[in-house]
Order: structure tokens, then sequence, then C-alpha cells
């Protein structure tokens, strides 16, 4: 819909409202404090469903944040035997073309796991 017409239907809404409170003041009165109760009942539970499930979604985003963190620093802290008998982490060890991992969500390529999961984490988090 067009912002001029909401604009309009808006207008007339309000004269309409300023018009009946004028002309209906007394029935007014009673239907205002006989709605106050049922609009509290359904603002405040609103409001508590809504914090609810904002509160369980922030503990699940921190759990879930927690878990990759650590999976990430187990990942890193695992040395790794070369040829040469030399202990390297993942973090160092680079990988053949072939080797390359691939981001889930946007295709790039990365020489290590944890490249691809700090990539993952800065970009599409």
């Amino acid at each position: 819909m067009h912002p001029v017409l909401k604009i309009t239907i808006g207008t007339l809404m309000v004269i309409l409202g300023i018009y009946s409170s004028l002309t209906y003041s007394s029935e007014l009165v009673s239907l205002v404090q006989a709605f106050i109760g049922p609009l509290l009942v359904l603002v405040g539970a609103f409001i508590i469903w809504l914090e609810s499930d904002e509160l369980k979604l922030s503990t699940d985003k921190r759990k879930s944040s927690e878990v990759d963190v650590q999976q990430s620093l187990k990942e890193q802290t695992q040395p790794t035997k070369t040829k040469e008998n030399k202990t390297l982490t993942e973090s160092t060890k680079k990988t053949d073309q072939a080797d390359k991992i691939e981001c889930p969500d946007c295709g790039k390529q990365f020489d290590t796991e944890r490249g691809m999961k700090i990539h993952r984490t800065q970009k599409h988090k």
C-alpha cells in the first residue's frame, strides 16, 4: 500500500475517533475502564513470551559458541607427527591443493580447518 494512502486512512481514523469520543464520551469511559484489565493481561503475557523466547535463544547461542570454541581449541592443540618425526599443531600444518578445506556456506577454500572455522565465525555468524 502506498504511504500517502496509509496516511490518509490514519487521518480519517483519528478524525472519526475524536468525533466518536466527543459524541459518546460517557460510554467511552465505561468501555475504556472495562478494556484496561484484559489489555494489561494480553500485553503482559506477550512481553513474558517474547522475553522468555529471547532468553532461551541467547542461552542456546552462548552454549553453542562455547562448544565451538572448546572444540576449536582442542583441535588446535592436538599434535600430529610428520614424516621427519617432528611434532606440528593443526594450525601450522599445510595441505596440498587437493586437500583444501571448503567453507560449507560460501565455498571459499582454506589450507587448514582452523582457517575455515575462523572465516565462518567472522563472516557467517
